[in-house]
């Protein structure tokens, strides 16, 4: 009903402003789960065993898929591919309006090796890019990707980098040093114009050799003007690590100016006590750090995570006593610090994508003929703001790069708008 309505006010200029409004007011207050409820961040959580339980909705408002959507997992065998785990990710997301992650298009581990690896160079970077066809065709809205998923040569650590062949198919190395991540996360940019591209690691914010490497590699993307939105922290050894001594690492990789998802904590602690200490003292500083947008615990349930000693709710369904605290303290902090709030908002907003030029109106006679705006990219800079009532506002002078953008009017999400014409 509201996008019907919205498609037919758009005929009528005079009422967009309004229509807009309402529909991201609707959207602010009935979207969020609990304990996130209209939290400036997100709360997050994986599958579990390949199925989203029905008590998911109580604890979480953000899922990802912890197997489904890896690549092995969809073509175990070469031309069949089976999109089963993706496809109730994706409708459980869109039915109760929480965003969804992709995990992951390139990583060196769970892809088709058996497969893959048997294949020229030239037919690496087919199967490559049919891979990211077919995932872009069938879920073209997704909101989150991991376009790169570990990417750090760990000498036989956690990390697991492509192959050289398959690194080699999609460009080498090259002069950056990044050739072949950058060309995937173009080819990322591609196939879906308005997703958070994200690149995704393990010990990037526990120790100091690969917290140096992830401040390089960032550096290297963004003089490279490649299209990655975003960086992704695991942080699966973060309890292992002193609390200051995390966020010192998180300040340094956010200062090369990315947003930070938290996206696979967890707490390998089987005693109660330990493991809500833990929570108390590092979740605190994720949520109340400027320039993280959100945090995915990985998994939850007592006895099938990953790792011993994770889980938060004991099949019996009572908690252990870090979720009754973190359920608490989410609910009542609701309003974080968050300088990427665009982006969280651009998440779980429904609103319409228009081209531009995109014009600003109003239907009331006591507004002056200015009104506070501003213009953010998927990054949460601004872009622009202020323009007068009635003026079109063409972002293609101010030489900003193809994409999704927000208008931020009054406080309010009123539309985001796409450059590409």
């Amino acid at each position: 009903m509201v996008l019907r309505s919205i498609r037919i006010q758009m005929q009528n200029p005079v009422r967009i402003f309004l229509i807009c409004i309402i529909f991201i007011l609707h959207i602010t207050n009935q979207v969020f789960a609990q304990p996130a409820k209209g939290a400036n961040k997100f709360l997050g959580n994986i599958t579990t065993r390949n199925a989203v339980r029905s008590d998911f909705l109580k604890y979480w408002n953000q899922i990802t898929g912890e197997n489904e959507s890896k690549w092995a997992s969809v073509e175990g065998t070469r031309d069949r591919m089976n999109w089963g785990g993706t496809d109730k990710i994706a409708a459980f997301a869109k039915e109760n309006n929480i965003p969804w992650k992709f995990h992951t298009l390139v990583w060196g581990s769970q892809y088709p090796s058996s497969w893959m690896n048997r294949l020229s160079q030239e037919e690496q970077l087919e199967e490559v890019t049919e891979w990211f066809d077919e995932a872009a065709k069938r879920y073209p809205d997704v909101q989150m990707i991991d376009v790169i998923n570990e990417a750090y040569e760990s000498n036989g650590g956690r990390h697991a980098p492509p192959p050289t062949s398959l690194k080699n198919a999609l460009g080498g190395t090259g002069k950056t040093g990044y050739d072949w991540m950058i060309k995937a996360f173009k080819m990322a940019r591609e196939r879906w114009p308005n997703a958070v591209l994200i690149y995704n690691d393990y010990n990037t914010i526990e120790w100091n050799n690969e917290v140096n490497w992830q401040v390089n590699m960032a550096k290297a993307m963004k003089a490279a003007n490649a299209p990655m939105d975003a960086i992704g922290v695991q942080a699966h050894d973060a309890w292992k690590v002193k609390t200051a001594t995390v966020k010192s690492n998180i300040d340094k990789i956010a200062a090369v100016g990315y947003p930070i998802f938290v996206t696979e904590y967890d707490i390998g602690e089987s005693n109660d006590a330990a493991q809500k200490r833990i929570m108390e003292e590092q979740f605190t500083m994720f949520w109340n750090h400027p320039k993280i947008v959100g945090v995915t615990y990985w998994g939850y349930i007592v006895g099938s995570t990953w790792r011993n000693g994770t889980g938060l709710l004991n099949s019996s369904g009572s908690e252990r006593p870090a979720l009754t605290w973190l359920i608490n303290y989410v609910k009542k902090n609701p309003n974080p610090p968050n300088d990427f709030m665009s982006m969280n908002t651009k998440m779980f907003s429904k609103t319409a994508i228009n081209k531009i030029p995109f014009t600003i109106v109003s239907s009331g006679n006591s507004v002056s003929s200015e009104i506070p705006l501003k213009v953010y990219d998927l990054q949460g800079r601004v872009i622009s703001s202020r323009f007068e009532i009635g003026k079109v506002i063409n972002l293609s002078p101010l030489k900003s790069a193809h994409g999704c953008y927000l208008i931020d009017i009054r406080g309010y999400h009123a539309e985001t708008i796409n450059t590409l014409q």
